[in-house]
Order: structure tokens, then C-alpha cells, then sequence
């Protein structure tokens, strides 16, 4: 049975989408308007969920990502995981790194009534990046160390959940348009994935775990 064609990977859908940001396609533009404005709507005419979401929003400040990430650090330098450390250090380097330089390069202003304090320019969107970057991060380092793929389950539905929301958040709070959020997952992914890559990581439990299997038979 021939295999069907491998759907694009995020760096392919990141410089698509970047692109289509940066010269302002129309069609991008007026969805982007539309869904801005919808979820606007729904915020301000339900007060409990504009309030959830601006605790979801704040959880992913710079601020507090930044402070997690020190101590996770901090952690895997005391276990002396320079592996892991290295790819911590990586991902949030490289992803702050990228994300500046398209800030620089599409230069997009942000929605402009917004719900929540926000500033400087609007692609991709630096809660979601930092949040999905740390989502990402957690559940690559968090598998090897999980039991059962049930384990596996939880940490991928709380981390990766987690990161969701704070993009849903940014949208619903009119501080970014939902491309920019789309931006800030897809970069989040493609440099969570090369450093994994490049760091040989271990992606499968069987990898991670030699003989989890059998043990588990």
C-alpha cells in the first residue's frame, strides 16, 4: 500500500503563513478582521470569560515563563543533564531570537481596541511562542520519564493545553490577530522539533525507556 503525500512541516507552514502575513494577503486579512471581531464581541458580552482569560493571558507573561524556565534550569544543571539544559537553553534562545527578527521583518500592528495591555508590534505573538515553547519543552523531556502512554496522555493534555489557551487568550482579548497566534504555534513547533532533532532526544517511550515493553508484557 503506497503511502499518501507527508503533510508539510511547520517550517514550511511558518514561512507560508509569514509570508502571507508580511505582504498583506487579503483574504488573511479580512479573516484575521473577522475572528478579531467576533471573539471581541463575545468577550466583552460574557464578563467570566473575559476574566479567565485574562488569568490565562498573565500566566503565560514574560515574566512568569521566564521565571519557570530559570528553575527548570536550575533542576536539570543540579542533575547535571547538560542534554537537557542544552536543549532548554536552545529552544528559548533560538525561538526569542526568530521571533524578534520577524517582529523586525513583518512589522504587523496589533488589533486596536484591545482588552489587555499590550504593545510593539503583533507577528508572531510572544505569549503563545513562550508559552508553546515551554508546553513543548516540558512534554519532550517529560516522556522518557512517564510510565505508560496514559501518563504520556496527561502531560501532553495539561502542557500542551496550557499553551492552547494562552493563544486562545490572546485572541480573545483582542491583543493579537488569530494569524499571529497560528504564527507563534507554528514557530513554538518547528524549533522544538529541529532542537530535538539536532540533540537526539528521545521521541519514542521504546527509545527512552530500552525494554519498557517487556517489562510492561
Amino acid at each position: 500500500m503506497t503511502a499518501g503525500p507527508s503533510p508539510p512541516p511547520p517550517r514550511g507552514l511558518l514561512a507560508l503563513l509569514t509570508a502571507l502575513v508580511a505582504v498583506r494577503f487579503s483574504p488573511l486579512v479580512r479573516l484575521d478582521v473577522d475572528v478579531s471581531d467576533a471573539a471581541r464581541r463575545f468577550t466583552l458580552a460574557h464578563p467570566a470569560w473575559r476574566a479567565t482569560m485574562s488569568a490565562v493571558t498573565h500566566s503565560g507573561d514574560s515574566a512568569v515563563v521566564r521565571g519557570l524556565t530559570l528553575l527548570a534550569l536550575l533542576v536539570l544543571l543540579v542533575r547535571r543533564d547538560r542534554t537537557a539544559a542544552g536543549f532548554l537553553v536552545a529552544t528559548a534562545a533560538t525561538s526569542t531570537v526568530v521571533r524578534l527578527a520577524l517582529l523586525g521583518l513583518v512589522h504587523r500592528p496589533r488589533p486596536a481596541d484591545r482588552l489587555t495591555t499590550a504593545s510593539g508590534y503583533s507577528y508572531p505573538s510572544g505569549h503563545t511562542t513562550s508559552s508553546a515553547v515551554a508546553a513543548g519543552v516540558v512534554i519532550v523531556l517529560g516522556w522518557a520519564l512517564l510510565p505508560n502512554r496514559w501518563s504520556r496522555a496527561a502531560l501532553v493534555a495539561v502542557a500542551g493545553g496550557w499553551a492552547v489557551l494562552v493563544g486562545v487568550s490572546r485572541v480573545a482579548l483582542a491583543a493579537h490577530w488569530p494569524t499571529d497566534v497560528i504564527g507563534g504555534w507554528l514557530l513554538a513547533a518547528t524549533v522544538t522539533i529541529i532542537a530535538a532533532s539536532v540533540l537526539r532526544l528521545p521521541r519514542r517511550p521504546d527509545a527512552a525507556v530500552p525494554g519498557e515493553r517487556r517489562l510492561a508484557d
